[in-house]
């Protein structure tokens, strides 16, 4: 929290009245804890669209006195937090005794959960690989960690020429990775491990992954498969998947667990630096305040990627609103006249009617106006995420020889399929 704190007060944020080690964090939100449990308010963070803070402070603010410390809150609670450490490890126990020919690799991120699965794992054996997946878009901060780690291993994708792939190089190939469009994580993560282990059977994997997350991860149970293995003889055991992020904090904070420093600078996750298309703009603030190298980098590349894919056309929004939304696909149904005239100026273009033709998405083959979301996404779905031309439903069915279930099917499967285009 103290550099966090030091970047806030740049913002005219003073919360010197409070001590470090009473001061959390959550959702753009500065929380306390009293000593009967009590979750209090302190202050409300806003991030503007020029990526900067405002803030306003709650009434019948706590006085310091009267806010628990990181370790007094551990002590309150630490009866369900030990409940949930004593869990973990017979998970940890059990698991390695139903699987006493598997080889045991602790998959690790170096954020937070990995850390505490390592601490846990390392209670009850020692005999395992750990191995840390090169996105080769991580910051300094993880690459530190990853490296003060005796005999870890690192996995950066190769191509098939043997070089490292680089998440920029990709870039070129793939465009910008986006909430409807994520291939990052397939190339870097799942795509990476199965290329490293490729020849080894029986693996089990420990993961710091917790229900809590997310609600894809909500239903995931102790033993878990990921479908993108390549191995079927692989399995994953998540020891940690109940624990709440707070007691993950207390505990970690409470046995001096190594903490990354990129989350004393106020991120959330320390993983996928920069580009991640699931980050808000509060961690683009962030970005751009601590890492402004690598931030400009990113941008720049943004820039190119904007003008050269002509994205006014495809997403009606302005240069400017581009870098502010570039992980969120179209911004509007329709182009305002600075998107228009922005677009004329950039192509040389003198008729506006003209102009207005690249932005009339129209089916190749009648005509219609295509604009709906299944729509659009089918086509990019078919014939590639770089398409300039369309068709609408019903020419897109005719040429595939679907009826409007088997349409309705297919929508329904890529979003069983959590497809990002759907």
């Amino acid at each position: 929290m103290k550099n966090y704190q030091h970047l806030l007060q740049e913002y005219g944020v003073d919360l010197s009245n409070y001590d470090n080690d009473k001061l959390w964090v959550d959702r753009l939100i500065v929380r306390g804890i009293t000593y009967n449990g009590d979750i209090i308010k302190i202050c409300r963070l806003k991030v503007t669209d020029d990526l900067k803070y405002t803030y306003k402070f709650y009434d019948n603010l706590p006085n310091n006195k009267d806010l628990e410390t990181y370790e007094e809150t551990y002590q309150r609670l630490s009866k369900q937090i030990l409940d949930k450490e004593n869990e973990s490890i017979n998970i940890i126990k059990d698991t390695l005794h139903k699987y006493p020919n598997h080889q045991v690799v602790l998959t690790t991120s170096m954020g937070k959960d990995s850390k505490l699965t390592e601490y846990l794992l390392n209670k009850v054996t020692n005999n395992y690989r750990i191995i840390f997946n090169n996105t080769t878009l991580d910051c300094a901060d993880v690459y530190k960690e990853a490296k003060s780690i005796k005999d870890i291993e690192i996995v950066t994708p190769k191509m098939s020429n043997g070089k490292n792939r680089s998440f920029y190089r990709m870039i070129r190939l793939h465009g910008t990775p986006s909430r409807f469009s994520r291939w990052c994580c397939s190339y870097f993560k799942e795509w990476a491990i199965n290329q490293y282990l490729k020849d080894q059977d029986n693996i089990l994997f420990f993961m710091g992954i917790r229900n809590e997350e997310s609600n894809t991860r909500s239903g995931y149970d102790w033993e878990y498969k990921n479908i993108n293995w390549s191995n079927k003889t692989w399995i994953g055991c998540l020891p940690i998947r109940k624990w709440t992020e707070l007691e993950l904090w207390l505990y970690t904070i409470h046995n001096n667990i190594s903490i990354n420093p990129k989350y004393q600078k106020g991120y959330q996750r320390v993983g996928c630096h920069i580009a991640c298309p699931y980050y808000t703009k509060s961690t683009w603030v962030l970005d751009k305040y601590w890492f402004p190298k690598a931030y400009n980098r990113f941008h720049n590349i943004l820039q190119q990627d904007f003008e050269q894919g002509e994205k006014w056309t495809r997403l009606n929004c302005t240069c400017d609103e581009y870098h502010l939304n570039w992980n969120g696909g179209q911004l509007r149904k329709e182009p305002t006249e600075e998107v228009i005239n922005e677009f004329m100026e950039y192509k040389g273009l003198e008729s506006k009617d003209l102009a207005l033709q690249y932005f009339d998405k129209r089916c190749e083959s009648c005509n219609k106006k295509v604009y709906k979301k299944d729509e659009i996404a089918m086509n990019l779905k078919l014939f590639g995420r770089t398409i300039n031309k369309f068709k609408c439903k019903k020419c897109l069915m005719k040429e595939m020889g679907w009826s409007n279930q088997e349409w309705d099917n297919y929508v329904k499967r890529f979003k069983q399929q959590e497809c990002k285009l759907f």
